[in-house]
């Protein structure tokens, strides 16, 4: 079995996906070559118009999950970014 699909919730969330992207096709064969990139580099953002990260685990390099791991990283270890805008 999948990853997810022994969990009711996560396999009811993935057929609501599966279900959500056959709509988009029937809509637009062409929508995963014509769909612009998502501003955050959110893959299912790109596709699905949503993000859903506690059923993503597709990719390792997600900006999303990056800038979360390091903005907690930041956090736990007291580190304060500051911007220079003379730069």
């Amino acid at each position: 079995m999948s990853w997810g699909m022994e969990d009711p919730k996560k396999r009811k969330d993935i057929l609501a996906l599966m279900e959500l992207s056959t709509q988009k096709m029937m809509e637009n064969p062409n929508h995963v070559n014509e769909v612009k990139k998502s501003s955050d580099g959110c893959w299912m953002m790109q596709i699905y118009g949503l993000q859903r990260c506690d059923i993503c685990d597709l990719d390792v390099n997600c900006p999303v999950k990056l800038e979360k791991l390091w903005q907690e990283y930041c956090e736990e270890n007291n580190i304060i970014v500051e911007k220079n805008s003379d730069a």
